[in-house]
This record gives C-alpha cells, structure tokens and sequence, in this order.
C-alpha cells in the first residue's frame, strides 16, 4: 500500500503504530457516554446477555492495543450505574 492509505489489518490500523479504528473509538464512546446519560439498557440495542461483559471486552481490546484510549473509555465506563 502506499505510505498515505490507511492500512488495515485484522481490525487494528497499521501505519506508524497501531490503533483501532477512528470509527470505532468514537462509536464505543458514545455508546459508553449514553450509557451514563440514560442508562446501560437504552444502549443495549442488539440484545445482549450480558452487556457489561461485552463492553469490558471491548474496551480491553482498544486498551491492549492503545493504552491512552483505553484509560479514557475505562473512565467512562467506572461512571456508568449498573
């Protein structure tokens, strides 16, 4: 790929260091940010057994791949009352 395309691989981008997608950073942050204004059950749209289960998930998977994103999304989700 040339050096100004995005280089995605496995769900992670690889250009100078890896991250996770803009897009999803972004969507897991208002789902959490939601989840703080109107409660964990407005978010759970697709019906999820466990939902604290499936966005702890989530945010270690942006954490073992970003440290810094993962500490801000692990802030929001200590303020969401389950």
């Amino acid at each position: 790929m040339r050096q100004g395309v995005r280089q995605y691989l496995a769900g992670v981008v690889a250009n100078q260091r890896l991250n996770v997608p803009r897009l999803d950073y972004d969507r897991l942050k208002a789902i959490l940010t939601n989840c703080i204004r109107f409660g964990p059950v407005s978010q759970n749209r697709e019906g999820r057994a466990d939902f604290r289960a499936y966005l702890e998930g989530r945010i270690s998977f942006v954490a073992m791949i970003n440290l810094d994103r993962g500490a801000r999304l692990r802030k929001l989700f200590d303020q969401v009352q389950w």
